[in-house]
This record gives C-alpha cells, structure tokens and sequence, in this order.
C-alpha cells in the first residue's frame, strides 16, 4: 500500500488534524490514555530572506487518564523537523520574536484584575527525521525526577509548581526504526520509515501494516487521489532540496572559515615562538657581551627572572 509521507509537513498536519486519528497517535507515543484531544495551534511561519520558511509545530490540549484513574489536562506542544538545524531556527526565531516587541515602561496601563486561571502541564513531542549522534536510540523519555539536594535521594511528590513549571519531553529518532518491530511505538512508526520511500520521496510503499493501525494507513492512502494535494507535497519537496543545497553550501563555507581561522591561530602561534626564540637569543648575546640587565631588559622585554636563567 502506498501511503503519503508523514515526515513531510502538509502530510503530518493532514494527519493530526483528524481528532480520532491525533488521538490515537499521540497516546502511542506518550503511552497513556488519551480521552480527549483538541487542536490549538498551527504551525509557525518565519520570514527568512526571501523565502518562507515553516517552522512546524502543533499544539495539543488533552485530558489524560493516568494509570491510577486520576485525569488531568495537559498541553503537548508537537515539533516536526526533517533538518538538524529546524529546531536552532525556531529558538531563534522566538528570541527574535521576543525582542520585536520592547516594552514601554512609560505608558504601562494597568488592566483590571481577572480570574486567576491555572496554567496547564506542558509535554514536549520532538519527532526528528535525522539521527542525534549522541543520543543512539529511537526514543527516548525525559521524565522530571524529584530529587532531595541535600542527601540525593529521589522523592514522590506531587507539587504544582514543578508539575506546571517542567516539562516531561519525548524525542523520536524516526531512521533509528529497527527491523524488528514489537512495540506499538515501533509499529506506529512504521509510516516513517523513509527506507520505503519512492523516487518521489513524498511517497511511502508500505511492506508491512500493522492491524491495529490499518486506519492510518488507509487515511494516509487517500491523498495520492487528490491531485491538488500530490502537488503541494511535491513542491515541499522541491523546496526542501533546495534547502538542503543551500544547508550544505551554507555549512562547507562555515567549515572553511573555521579552517582558514585555525591556519591563521597556528600560524600566529609559530610566528610568537620564533619571536620569542629570536629574542631569548639576543638576550643571552647581550648578556654574554657584557650587558647590564636593565639595558637587556629595555631592548628585548623581558622579564628579570628570564634573563637570570639564560
């Protein structure tokens, strides 16, 4: 069966736009009960020169059930990159965002008092088409352990202010996919495994569905008859492979600054090591001749302690 590639942006929102669907995938990935699932955010567009870029993130608000029957809201805030360097600019593009909007001290005005409304707990979902290399496996979940700082020794609490105010964070490696597939996480992500892909790239043939998700895959399926749709994942990955050429251009030209700057530092050390040696040596001829150390000292610069040991 073939399938539209969700590592590619317009696919992945088609994807998470359909409520059941969003549902289902991200108690996968979070490996809880998810009972209700809303959409809040779309992802975010930065101007960058001449061309814009999307900086892909979804925001969920979901009610949770944990393993003991308790429910509690949370907002998971979904980030999708096929480069290494998706991320970087969205930091970058939130501190630009931050400091586009000074605030004037002058004229605060003060707005009337509100309802206080609790914050809700953020989940972090960081699903990467490239491999970390210092971080070798698939996926991975950081958990927010609570630790006594004066004797070490973790502690279970519920507090809220770290639940609101930490985050809990999973991180998905999608080339790191094994062949073995025996977890639901491992046969979910089947859909990205870009070993399949066609000469299209925006195109997956699946060679294994698993049952339980054979929904996703006929809901992926559908957009290969939208000819409109086939177009647009075209053009993503036309600009994606322009992106791409530009990345590398972009880091081949850094890695030759930092060549040409590391030249220049052994360059500069060699030239300090033959002025010192060429100085030391006039030292120790005046010196021999007869010279008094001030007079060493005022022609070559150097130290009394220096002078005593040649």
């Amino acid at each position: 069966m073939k399938i539209i590639n969700p590592l590619y942006d317009k696919a992945f929102k088609y994807l998470m736009e359909n409520e059941k669907l969003a549902k289902k995938v991200l108690s996968v990935i979070l490996d809880v009960e998810i009972e209700e699932v809303k959409l809040e955010h779309q992802e975010t567009v930065l101007p960058y020169e001449r061309t814009i870029l999307t900086l892909f993130r979804l925001d969920f608000k979901a009610l949770i059930k944990e393993a003991d029957g308790t429910r509690k809201t949370v907002l998971i805030e979904l980030q999708k990159s096929k480069f290494s360097t998706d991320i970087q600019r969205f930091r970058n593009y939130l501190g630009s965002a931050y400091l586009a909007k000074p605030v004037d001290l002058q004229n605060i005005v003060e707005e009337p008092k509100a309802e206080f409304i609790a914050p809700y707990p953020i989940i972090t979902i960081y699903i990467l088409g490239y491999n970390l290399d210092d971080l070798p496996y698939m996926a991975v979940t950081v958990n927010r352990d609570i630790v006594n700082s004066v004797n070490n020794e973790k502690i279970e609490v519920k507090s809220f202010f770290i639940e609101h105010l930490t985050h809990q964070s999973h991180i998905i490696q999608v080339r790191r996919l094994p062949k073995k597939r025996r977890t639901r996480l491992e046969k979910f992500l089947v859909f990205f495994n870009q070993a399949w892909c066609t000469e299209d790239g925006y195109i997956i043939d699946l060679q294994e569905i698993p049952r339980e998700f054979l929904d996703i895959a006929r809901y992926l399926q559908g957009p290969l008859l939208d000819e409109t749709f086939r177009r647009n994942l075209l053009a993503e990955n036309q600009l994606d492979q322009i992106f791409e050429q530009q990345e590398k251009k972009y880091l081949k030209k850094i890695a030759e600054v930092e060549q040409n700057e590391k030249e220049a530092r052994i360059r500069e050390e060699e030239e300090r090591r033959q002025k010192e040696a060429i100085t030391l040596k006039l030292a120790y001829l005046m010196k021999k001749s007869g010279a008094t150390p001030d007079d060493i000292i005022k022609e070559t610069g150097l130290s009394t302690e220096k002078i005593n040991d040649l």
